[in-house]
């Protein structure tokens, strides 16, 4: 008797219920999520026996009649997808504390026009196309600590008493493509996170009258903010700031200066600074790294996107120069971890990077060179202390897949980890629970995400499944793993093989773990990543040094001889338009090995999978040596990123 229990889960269960209509109010929670998109048909009153119902969670599925009835006693309002533009008329949401409901038609000046929600501390109303305008917040829910509005494309304004909501702490707009106004002053003693990325029509930043010490994240990136107003400086705890655009010059304050608290700062095109003070010409001039952190930001650590470090012939940075280049000089940035470039149409090479260097992210950069590329990547396997020219004397994978065969790939597609936008964003926060977690520092870990198909052939182990073995000893060496991704049509209609590989016409968002198991033990996460706007094939190159690994997986070893498996998964994906989807076409390890020898040969029926580099690796081999543990350098002696 599934209406007489005070939790409901399974999903026949709950469909019982609620189409037969016997609830009762012993019933605190129901959870209604399909396994596949379905349709339920329901009556309007079917809640109106469960008065008690504290949590509801509904994903997955449509209901095809209106809704006449919610209890009251509702703590939590989780529905995804909510097909109605309001709630109940008879609904006193008194008791709510949080609402759920991304990619939902609600309508929020309807919503809070008749009602008031004192406790209501979680709003979350991601990817709602249906609002234009925030209601006054500020007497409907005073006491709100998370505000979640990304990707609501059609909000253009917010008005001023949102401004006064001291009690919010996270406040997040990314991507509200036609937002134009915010209130023109904002006094929030608590908010801690506000995100304003993409933006593209938002022009002027809010006065801030009193100093805001909780502050610690503010992205302004790809807004059309043209200059911040002086009182900028009263963000005086703020340890993260994104500004800049790809369209337009920004101008920043002198008061810009006071943020002495600050850790990372990631320009976007042409930032200006101001030269209206004694920092140094060091510093002005951005000729190093450290001269920059010395003079202006004292805790600064990471620093994105230096125009300084770039040649340009006919136009500035970020309006598509022709001739983009890094310059050489770039090495001298002695404490840069660091280096993301991406959606460059013109970036061909890469120099030789600092060894401070801990991560590039080159995504949608096709025009890079492959040997560039390959530079880069060697250089990274130096870093770990990992030689091109070690070899595996088990190798066993036997067969490279032809890249071009798009029925064999599409076969291997998950679709059942493909997700809706907003799902996706749920998951991804989940990666970043707090703030903390956006300003945590990645050192002794080093990664690649570049275009590409081919893994480097002198990784010593490959194979086109999902996951490598190999044997090592007492302890844990060094380890790189090269992650080939392929954005694989889903119809034959979006085929292209010719141009398979190339930019698409699809903007793939995923994210991929690596896990590590040891002597058929029970496997554990080693390391994720989150993919966004992918629009091309991809390389991920990830790599951990002996200390960490272990550290974090010493204990899994057994004896002087090890078996080790490192797995990678596409656990969740999004495809923006519904013509590609992402899958690991090939995945190589790059370690120092202790398998035994097998009488097995790789056969190349394509190379298109593979990169030989034999023409590379000769003169690097030749110039650089046999590559030792002394050859990369103290890495301790490294600044953190």
């Amino acid at each position: 008797m599934p209406g007489e229990r005070s939790r409901l889960w399974c999903y026949e269960d709950v469909h019982k219920v609620l189409t037969e209509n016997t609830g009762s109010e012993k019933i605190r929670g129901i959870t209604i999520c399909s396994p596949e998109p379905s349709k339920m048909k329901l009556e309007p009153n079917c809640l109106e026996k469960m008065k008690n119902l504290k949590f509801l969670i509904v994903s997955n599925v449509d209901i095809c009649r209106g809704l006449k009835y919610l209890p009251n006693e509702l703590r939590v309002l989780d529905w995804s997808g909510y097909p109605l533009s309001s709630l109940p008329s008879s609904f006193d949401p008194q008791n709510l504390i949080a609402l759920n409901m991304p990619e939902s038609r609600v309508t929020l000046d309807k919503l809070f026009k008749r009602i008031q929600c004192r406790n209501l501390t979680y709003m979350n109303f991601n990817s709602n196309q249906y609002i234009r305008e925030l209601p006054d917040l500020s007497s409907a829910t005073p006491n709100i600590k998370k505000l979640d509005l990304r990707y609501c494309r059609r909000l253009v304004n917010v008005p001023d008493t949102v401004g006064y909501l001291d009690k919010l702490e996270s406040w997040d707009l990314m991507n509200c493509l036609e937002l134009q106004t915010l209130p023109s002053c904002i006094v929030m003693k608590s908010l801690k996170h506000l995100n304003l990325f993409g933006c593209v029509r938002f022009k002027r930043f809010p006065h801030i009258p009193q100093e805001m010490e909780n502050l610690k994240f503010l992205s302004l990136g790809h807004t059309a903010i043209r200059e911040l107003p002086p009182s900028i400086g009263n963000l005086t705890g703020l340890e993260r700031l994104e500004i800049g655009s790809d369209f337009y010059s920004c101008h920043l304050p002198s008061s810009i200066y006071k943020l002495q608290q600050l850790r990372k700062l990631l320009l976007y095109g042409n930032v200006k600074f101001p030269k209206d003070v004694g920092i140094g010409r060091q510093a002005a001039a951005c000729n190093s790294y450290g001269g920059f952190s010395k003079y202006c930001f004292p805790k600064l650590n990471f620093l994105k996107k230096l125009t300084s470090c770039f040649t340009h012939s006919k136009k500035c940075l970020l309006s598509r120069s022709e001739d983009l280049n890094f310059r050489e000089s770039i090495i001298r940035f002695n404490r840069l971890n660091r280096l993301l470039i991406q959606d460059s149409k013109f970036l061909k090479k890469i120099p030789k990077l600092p060894e401070s260097i801990r991560q590039v992210d080159a995504i949608n950069c096709n025009s890079l060179k492959s040997e560039s590329l390959r530079k880069l990547i060697l250089q990274f396997g130096r870093n770990l202390g990992l030689s091109p020219n070690m070899k595996c004397s088990g190798v066993k994978d036997k067969v490279l897949m032809d890249s071009h065969s798009h029925r064999n790939l599409s076969n291997q597609i998950d679709c059942s980890s493909r997700v809706s936008l907003s799902k996706f964003i749920a998951i991804h926060d989940e990666y970043f629970p707090t703030l903390d977690a956006y300003l945590v520092d990645f050192a002794e870990r080093y990664e690649i995400i570049v275009p590409g198909k081919k893994i480097p052939n002198w990784i010593n182990h490959q194979s086109i499944e999902s996951s490598v073995s190999f044997w090592v000893g007492p302890e844990f060496p060094s380890i790189a793993v090269c992650v080939a991704f392929h954005l694989i049509p889903l119809k034959d209609s979006y085929a292209n093989n010719d141009k398979h590989g190339s930019i698409c016409g699809d903007i793939i968002d995923c994210i991929c773990d690596i896990h590590i198991s040891t002597n058929s033990r029970k496997r554990r996460h080693m390391a994720g990543f989150t993919f966004f706007d992918l629009k091309c094939d991809h390389l991920w190159f990830y790599g951990e040094p002996h200390s960490r690994l272990q550290r974090r997986f010493g204990d899994l070893m057994q004896g002087d001889r090890n078996h080790v498996e490192i797995s990678c998964k596409i656990s969740h994906w999004t495809s923006k338009f519904g013509k590609y989807a992402p899958m690991i076409a090939r995945m190589g390890v790059h370690v120092e090995c202790v398998c035994p020898p097998q009488n097995s040969v790789i056969i190349q029926h394509n190379s298109q999978n593979v990169d030989d580099g034999t023409e590379l690796l000769a003169p690097l081999l030749s110039q650089n040596g046999s590559h030792t543990d002394s050859d990369v350098g103290d890495l301790s002696s490294s600044s953190s990123p």
